[in-house]
C-alpha cells in the first residue's frame, strides 16, 4: 500500500546535517509512495535544482501540525489507497547519528497531527 511520507529537512536530510540520503526519497516515490517536505523547503530548493523530481507537496508558512493534519484530513481522501501518513524528522534536543543537536520538534508535530514517526537516524537505517 502506498504512504505518504514528509521529511524534515534540517538534521534529517544529508543536505542540511542529517543522514537521510536524497536516493532514498526517489526510492520511496519509485515505489508509488507520495513524497513531500514539512521543513526547510528554502534550503532544499536551494541545494537540490531538481527539486521538483523528489517531492509532490511542501509546507510553506504554516505550522507543522496544522498543515499535516490538514493534509491528511482533506488530501488523503483524495489519494486512492493511502491509508498511512508517515514523518521523517527529529526528536527536538536529541543528536543524530553525525552528532548534530536536532531543533525541530516533529515528533511533536506528527502526534498532534495523527502521523506516524520515524527518527531520520531510523529511517537512514532502514525503518520504513
Amino acid at each position: 500500500m502506498p504512504k505518504v511520507y514528509a521529511f524534515d529537512v534540517d538534521e534529517t536530510l544529508e543536505i542540511s546535517n542529517g543522514p537521510v540520503m536524497l536516493k532514498m526519497m526517489l526510492d520511496l516515490r519509485a515505489e508509488g509512495h507520495v513524497v513531500g517536505l514539512c521543513g526547510n523547503w528554502g534550503c532544499f530548493f536551494q541545494r537540490v535544482p531538481d527539486w521538483g523530481n523528489y517531492i509532490s507537496f511542501f509546507n510553506a508558512f504554516i505550522y507543522k501540525p496544522d498543515f499535516m493534519k490538514g493534509l491528511k484530513d482533506h488530501a488523503g481522501p483524495y489519494m486512492a489507497g493511502i491509508d498511512e501518513f508517515v514523518m521523517v524528522g527529529n526528536v527536538l534536543g536529541a543528536v543524530n547519528s553525525l552528532g548534530v543537536i536536532c531543533g525541530s520538534a516533529d515528533s511533536e508535530a506528527a502526534s498532534l497531527a495523527g502521523w506516524r514517526f520515524i527518527k531520520e537516524d531510523d529511517f537512514a537505517a532502514g525503518a520504513r
